[in-house]
């Protein structure tokens, strides 16, 4: 028990930082679609697709490396951290030039072949300026991570968002006037600036955090097993990201050869993936902290071969997941119009979160399954599956999209989030004993959360209450998440045992502190 309560609750740790974090990101999103409207999204989006690429080639991998090898490190104790760590800046920082070097230099051929858009070549050359520094705080990421001093970096990146939305605020006001190009170089400086000091701050905690090394070991040991673990990570994750780049860059180019405009193609491209799936992604934040903690968790009951343990946690992490999935999917397809125009002030959003709701279950439970495999030393096999997901991607929105536009686009999402689940779900059944009960797993929470929204649609419709439009999404959040719990709990979907082992981890912990 004591594992699952320190699983829970730096779980409920990490989500509150990540909600916190996913509130702040969504409410930038919303000023920054008041300013510079869905098409300026649209490309300010297709920009940062090709900064993800880059930040991918420029991290090689290098916060896995340094968290094993520090990790590793503490048990061992054969080297000193700073050693370690020197070696890892040194590695981020030649990795993160060069490509900072390349996507300068090759901006301009970017701007025009790739992103099609002559406008977007100024912020890919400013936005080339932070990568070394990205580098540098993934090194850093993950000697924190290692470490187990989250709390203090968490607090890092909080200020980093704070730093970049102050200073892209300040930074849009004076430039807003001179048209969308500009917009966006101010956008991406408040993003570099950001990057620059969130390195800074990261450096300056992890010299606070360790102690001179007293004795001086050769390095090459060190460089042979930190290259070892970050040239596979690296390649793995640099294809995933080349196949996700070209992916998204194609994706207007076949709004356009369907028929669009240019600037009808960027604005839809901008609802969908700056809007409507940062809503629909949103309560994720729950599972993506989880499922980062489960690694851990179960891979030391897997070293100690304890597969009893493994099948137990597993089933009980599949049903709430299933639950807490089937239940946002419901309750996001109900309230889809409301939540659209609470946060962006219009219904544009509405009708894709509500198309991509249905998505939801299968998606998170990619997530916690990711984590599960990962766990289970299954790294490789998650890899291999998300390369062959981006493949399919690439190839149905080249075919898809110029003949069925946006209809095509979904498509695409629905057949890539299927395949996806469908391969890493068949890999854990073979890996691991895996128990789903199809009624009421699934069968009773899709009933409840129907429910649940029929009931929440008869209220309002009869009502003649006015909240506003804030006040009545979060009305009908409200009113919809209870009844769902209700009926979860009439229809026995959680149970007396599950609600005495959720007491006895928190209330057990809280008395425990107390005393």
């Amino acid at each position: 028990m004591g594992g699952a309560k320190k699983l829970l609750h730096n779980t409920i740790l990490l989500t509150a930082t990540s909600f916190l974090m996913r509130t702040v990101s969504v409410s930038f999103n919303v000023y920054l679609t008041n300013k510079i409207g869905a098409d300026g999204i649209g490309l300010f989006q297709l920009i940062t697709a090709v900064y993800g690429m880059a930040i991918t080639f420029a991290s090689a991998g290098i916060r896995l490396a340094a968290m094993r090898l520090v990790a590793d490190n503490l048990t061992l104790g054969k080297y000193s951290e700073r050693r370690i760590m020197r070696l890892c800046i040194f590695y981020s920082l030649i990795c993160g030039t060069v490509i900072a070097y390349i996507m300068s230099g090759f901006s301009e051929l970017i701007g025009q072949k790739w992103i099609c858009d002559i406008r977007s070549i100024p912020s890919l050359k400013v936005l080339a300026l932070s990568l070394p520094f990205v580098a540098v705080s993934a090194a850093l990421g993950g000697y924190f991570t290692a470490v187990g001093k989250l709390v203090r970096y968490t607090v890092v990146q909080f200020a980093e968002q704070v730093f970049k939305i102050t200073v892209t605020v300040f930074s849009l006001r004076s430039v807003l006037s001179h048209g969308l190009e500009a917009s966006c170089v101010a956008i991406v400086f408040g993003m570099t600036c950001a990057e620059i000091f969130s390195a800074a701050c990261s450096f300056v905690l992890y010299r606070i955090s360790t102690v001179k090394p007293e004795i001086l070991e050769k390095p090459q040991e060190i460089i042979k097993k930190m290259l070892r673990i970050a040239l596979p990570d690296a390649i793995g994750s640099e294809m995933r990201s080349i196949l996700m780049t070209v992916e998204h860059l194609l994706i207007p180019v076949g709004f356009r050869k369907s028929g669009s405009n240019p600037q009808t193609a960027m604005a839809t491209y901008g609802v969908i993936h700056g809007m409507a799936l940062p809503l629909v992604l949103y309560p994720s934040a729950l599972l993506s902290s989880l499922s980062g903690l489960l690694v851990p968790e179960i891979a030391a009951q897997h070293i100690a071969k304890n597969h009893t343990r493994i099948g137990y946690m597993i089933a009980r992490v599949l049903h709430i997941t299933l639950m807490f999935a089937i239940g946002t999917a419901g309750i996001m397809y109900f309230n889809s119009t409301e939540l659209s125009l609470a946060i962006y002030g219009n219904e544009s959003a509405g009708f894709y979160t509500q198309v991509l709701s249905p998505l939801i279950p299968i998606m998170y439970m990619d997530m916690t399954i990711d984590g599960m495999l990962k766990g289970l030393d299954q790294q490789v096999s998650y890899m291999r599956y998300n390369i062959i997901d981006a493949c399919i991607c690439v190839v149905f929105v080249y075919l898809l999209v110029p003949i069925f536009s946006v209809k095509g686009y979904i498509i695409v999402v629905f057949m890539s989030e299927i395949i996806n689940f469908f391969l890493s779900f068949r890999r854990l059944t073979k890996v691991s004993e895996v128990r789903i009960d199809l009624f009421r797993d699934i069968v009773i929470p899709i009933l409840c959360v129907v429910s649940a929204g029929s009931i929440k649609n008869i209220v309002f419709s009869f009502s003649q209450l006015d909240f506003g439009l804030k006040g009545t999404a979060v009305a009908g959040i409200l009113l919809s998440v209870t009844v769902y719990v209700l009926l979860l709990r009439v229809f026995t979907s959680i149970n007396k045992e599950e609600i005495h082992w959720a007491k006895n981890l928190t209330i057990g912990k809280m008395k425990s502190r107390s005393s």
